[in-house]
């Protein structure tokens, strides 16, 4: 009965192993991957973008994202680089991590390229404004109220008024019209047609 349990007792310690043969304090590979592939991102995303910008450091940003990365994945910076520095010792490992990063990466890229259009949104038109809408201004100037129109104010005393306007008799006006005395056109007598016999 002993040995039975003794034997028992080895077979569940060996079982207990892990199944990758990583040892402890080293993530594993699935983890790792996820991990690994928000770094690269984020390295990418500093790089094409940050670094641009001359009022950041890229190292500090890029510092900045890692954290928020190993608190997405509750895994501290120094778990990461352990395992990081265990994978890069280990070249079959690390080929095989890359290959399944890289195939992930495509995989994304084709879903995104090829994915079916989305249908764009009808536009529904209505004659009544949205009360979130502003109104845009029609007249850049306030418009004078009828009082302000009616008032009538004197010109000042510097202004000279410009004369009235004097009539001349036009030499046209006495003119008879010309009124010509025969007919534009010629009236033709028609002589009475006779019955033919």
């Amino acid at each position: 009965m002993r040995v039975v349990t003794i034997v028992i007792l080895i077979c569940f310690i060996v079982g207990c192993k892990n199944e990758d043969g990583l040892p402890a304090g080293i993530l594993k590979r699935d983890k790792m991957q996820a991990v690994f592939l928000d770094v690269i991102q984020a390295e990418s995303f500093t790089a094409q973008y940050v670094n641009r910008d001359s009022t950041k450091n890229g190292m500090v940003e890029d510092a900045k994202l890692q954290q928020k990365i190993f608190a997405l994945h509750k895994i501290t910076k120094e778990d990461f680089y352990s395992s990081y520095s265990y994978y890069a010792s280990h070249t079959e490992l690390m080929r095989s991590l890359l290959d399944s990063i890289t195939a992930k990466g495509e995989r994304e890229k084709y879903a995104v390229l090829y994915a079916k259009p989305l249908k764009p949104m009808p536009v529904r038109i209505s004659l009544i404004p949205l009360p979130a809408a502003t109104l845009p201004k029609l007249f850049p100037m306030p418009i004078p109220s009828v009082e302000q129109q009616l008032t009538i104010t004197p010109p000042p005393a510097s202004i000279v008024p410009l004369p009235a306007p004097t009539i001349v008799p036009s030499p046209l006006i006495n003119v008879k019209p010309i009124i010509p005395q025969k007919p534009f056109l010629k009236t033709v007598k028609q002589k009475p047609q006779q019955p033919i016999l």
